[in-house]
């Protein structure tokens, strides 16, 4: 396994509830930042838009919130030729920072999955590819925090320019997702899967 991979089990459960975080540097064009303790509903929406407007991509990583809310995450940031060293970051105010205003730019989709319902699961499982971009992440995110929805759990991966990133979502309240929130959801993911039609064209 690479210094770059990440395994789920491997994760371990979150020190605390006091936030907190490590930085390590793993190549010469690769970091490694592992974020835990009590975060808010919508911490992985303004930290991914925030390393976007930074010029930090995430390569992949995992996240998940245990049963008494704490979080632990890790992901492989990618840093481009402008932008800080990530030692020199304070992730907890990236995280921390208010809703983000600024969407990250258009979500374009090859293909989506959606799982699960309120008569079915205690989540709703969310499973989207599309050509990687910066901001990618974040621009999802964001979409999803326009519809109350906070994953409990993802898992990020990018790999020859595609991303392909999964997600575990309930409402900030905790609860499971209603279909008409699903239904929602659906709508923006069947736009974002068109509007990667004339990019497919071009390419």
């Amino acid at each position: 396994m690479s210094a770059i991979e990440h395994r789920t089990d491997f994760l371990p459960f979150a020190p605390g509830d006091v936030p907190g975080f490590a930085v390590t540097h793993l190549t010469q064009a690769h970091w490694s930042v592992r974020i835990w303790g009590t975060l808010g509903p919508f911490w992985a929406d303004a930290f991914s838009l925030g390393l976007s407007d930074l010029g930090i991509s995430i390569l992949r990583g995992f996240a998940r919130q245990d049963g008494a809310g704490r979080w632990i995450a890790d992901f492989v940031l990618s840093p481009g030729t402008a932008s800080p060293a990530p030692s020199s970051l304070d992730f907890l105010f990236l995280a921390s920072r208010p809703p983000a205003v600024r969407d990250g730019g258009p979500i374009v989709l090859s293909h989506y999955a959606l799982d699960g319902g309120p008569d079915v699961g205690p989540s709703l499982y969310l499973e989207v590819r599309g050509p990687d971009r910066l901001g990618f992440l974040g621009s999802l995110l964001h979409a999803l925090a326009g519809l109350d929805l906070s994953p409990r759990e993802m898992m990020i991966s990018t790999r020859d320019g595609e991303a392909f990133d999964r997600f575990f979502l309930k409402t900030t309240s905790g609860a499971v997702p209603s279909q008409e929130v699903r239904r929602q959801l659906e709508a923006r993911l069947d736009q974002a899967v068109l509007d990667a039609v004339p990019h497919a064209a071009i390419a």
